[in-house]
């Protein structure tokens, strides 16, 4: 029994989760720490310490303990967190130790129920399926060896921030009349940012900054229905700008001074103009599946090389590693940038963003109004749809062989299978349909150049996928929401 529940453990887009004590138990998190040990002792062991980070969830910590001690009963050296941490701290951390990987239990912005083991590549980045394939492979084969859990704990902070003013002038966000807003969603990115930015013309005011393995309540996602409270605060505090980071901070979402969400699309644009026409850097800009038409509509003005890529940060990563990428970005907030690591960064693209209302306008609405009068406007939602995940393969199976000539009166210009199935609607948009790498969940992708297209899509696009639409009519599924921008 113990094998085969172990054997049924998958990495998805980002690391392997599962809800605490159904699949994410003790046993199957030593049998995945057995595995990674057996990895790397087949790679001849280790030069540094193993990293092992955490975030505010339930039993987190214990997790981590117990990842640890295996390692260590496997004569592996391991460095543990001194507290919660961020994704990205892991990832500086791998890299300063130059340890071949590093481990963070988060289950990110998944609900309050769920957990998860997230493994960071010597390079600091989303470990590529390749790793992952070989530790799954792994599973089961031995026994987990516990030692005894390490006495020393080490702040990975000092790791992380000389890589963040790498990237960013802390110095210039400082001296400007900044007000902002900060929400962490009760997870790990607690007042990182406002200590980052600390004394000086700029104020920073943080929300949700205690940990709380339950969250409030909400997922800490940064989406618009759980941003409720940032939005008030930036009312409240005639704030230029709304920042919110997800439970373990390595995404980021935004609203500017009026409360106003900006979708990642947006953000992801505004950051690579920030890039591109103040600090005059150069290099590929790349997306995932689901990003934005106007990201390459910014490549083509500057000259500059665009990629497209599935769905998963770990794309990017490993092209930021094979290529000169100046900015890539997934659509659920996800941004990294050149001279950082490959890797995402809620609190690194905040800075950013303070750093671009620094050096010019500062209400950001009007920077968005500018780049929208430039590269043109766009609407976009994301509905996540309970389905079980072979039902949702075979929805989105059943819709690439069979795609509609037109969906809601538009004409369906192309079909891409990169990821799932993406409808392109030409310069009207595109509407994507994939499962979800970490939950059980149908999700549907849109952009379009008003709401009532969007919306009109989507509800064309789920009635033709019939189990989509039946598990939107099960008592207690979700609504499917109003566009918004």
């Amino acid at each position: 029994e113990r094998i085969r529940r172990t054997m049924a453990i998958r990495f998805g887009t980002d690391g392997w989760r599962g809800v605490i004590a159904e699949d994410f138990t003790f046993a199957n998190v030593r049998a995945v720490a057995q595995a990674v040990a057996d990895l790397l002792r087949e790679d001849g062991g280790v030069r540094g310490a193993v990293p092992v980070g955490y975030d505010v969830r339930f039993l987190s910590r214990r997790f981590a303990e117990t990842v640890a001690s295996v390692l260590e009963g496997n004569h592996l050296a391991t460095i543990l967190a001194d507290g919660p941490v961020t994704t990205p701290m892991v990832s500086c951390q791998v890299v300063a130790e130059e340890a071949p990987l590093g481990v963070c239990i988060t289950a990110s912005h998944n609900p309050a129920e769920y957990n998860g083991f997230k493994i960071k590549a010597a390079f600091g980045g989303s470990a590529p399926p390749e790793l992952t394939g070989r530790i799954e492979a792994l599973l089961g084969r031995r026994a987990p060896r516990a030692g005894r859990v390490p006495d020393r704990r080490q702040p990975f902070l000092a790791a992380y921030v000389p890589r963040l003013r790498a990237v960013v002038d802390l110095r210039v966000v400082r001296r400007s009349p900044l007000r902002a807003v900060v929400d962490s969603m009760h997870g790990s990115g607690g007042r990182i940012l406002g200590d980052l930015v600390g004394p000086g013309k700029a104020k920073v005011t943080t929300v949700r900054s205690e940990p709380d393995p339950l969250f409030g309540g909400h997922p800490p996602e940064p989406r618009p229905e759980n941003l409720a409270p940032l939005r008030r605060a930036v009312l409240r505090h005639r704030a230029h700008i709304g920042i919110a980071t997800d439970g373990d901070a390595d995404r980021i979402a935004v609203c500017d001074e009026t409360g106003t969400h900006l979708s990642p699309f947006q953000v992801f644009g505004l950051v690579a103009l920030h890039l591109i026409v103040h600090k005059k850097w150069r290099g590929a800009i790349a997306r995932t599946f689901a990003n934005t038409l106007v990201a390459e509509r910014i490549a083509r003005r500057f000259g500059l090389p665009f990629f497209d890529l599935p769905v998963g940060f770990k794309h990017i990563a490993r092209l930021m590693r094979e290529q000169d990428v100046l900015i890539g970005g997934e659509e659920s907030g996800g941004i990294g940038v050149k001279g950082f690591l490959p890797e995402r960064d809620g609190i690194l693209i905040g800075l950013l963003l303070l750093e671009m209302l620094a050096t010019g306008e500062r209400r950001l609405s009007r920077r968005v109004a500018a780049m929208e009068k430039e590269f043109g406007r766009f609407f976009y939602r994301r509905v996540d749809l309970p389905m079980p995940v072979e039902a949702a393969r075979e929805a989105v199976a059943r819709l690439r062989a069979d795609p509609p000539e037109r969906l809601a009166g538009v004409a369906v210009t192309g079909v891409d299978p990169l990821d799932g199935v993406k409808l392109l609607l030409g310069e009207d948009g595109w509407i994507l349909f994939r499962g979800s790498g970490t939950e059980p969940v149908l999700r549907v992708y849109c952009e379009a150049r008003s709401p009532v297209l969007v919306e009109k899509l989507i509800r064309t696009g789920i009635a033709r996928v019939p189990s989509a639409g039946a598990a939107t009519r099960r008592p207690g599924a979700q609504r499917i929401p109003r566009v918004t921008e």
